[in-house]
């Protein structure tokens, strides 16, 4: 089911980044701020995974042809993830942007990120059709349509 939900993130983000090109004249600051996040906690989580330093910050607004650069990258590094049984996946250690320390099985950040980027989507869906700009239908189910 993860990699099943790894591809499903990386189909509706790229979906949405294309919606977001084709409307970017008349987007709100919102939009890009959000989409920018999508993005960067994504670039943040799976630098995590590969214990490396994050090269962004939590809410950095980007413009989006830095988010398109990003959003390939992470979602390469998260289909580059072997996806065994949940019970064989590591435990990660990481420190937040806070500075907090924790430990978390990669399949629940993995979960995580998919979860979060859900949630955000929605708001810029949100947004978009709050300034009469059509939002695109990044539904789980829609994904599943698509690719049977």
């Amino acid at each position: 089911m993860l990699s099943k939900f790894c591809k499903y993130n990386n189909w509706a983000n790229s979906f949405l980044l294309d919606a977001l090109i084709a409307n970017s004249s008349s987007l709100t600051e919102s939009c890009i701020s959000l989409f920018s996040h999508i993005v960067n906690a994504q670039t943040i989580w799976v630098s995590r995974i590969n214990g490396i330093t994050p090269s962004v910050s939590v809410w950095q607004v980007n413009d989006l042809e830095t988010c398109k650069v990003l959003l390939e990258e992470s979602a390469n590094a998260l289909s580059q993830i072997e996806y065994p049984e949940v019970a064989e996946l590591p435990i990660i250690k990481y420190k937040t942007t806070t500075g907090d320390y924790y430990e978390t099985s990669v399949a629940d950040i993995l979960l995580h990120v998919f979860n979060h980027g859900t949630y955000h989507r929605a708001q810029i869906a949100k947004e978009m059709k709050l300034h009469n700009i059509k939002p695109v239908n990044t539904d789980y189910i829609q994904f599943v349509r698509l690719k049977s």
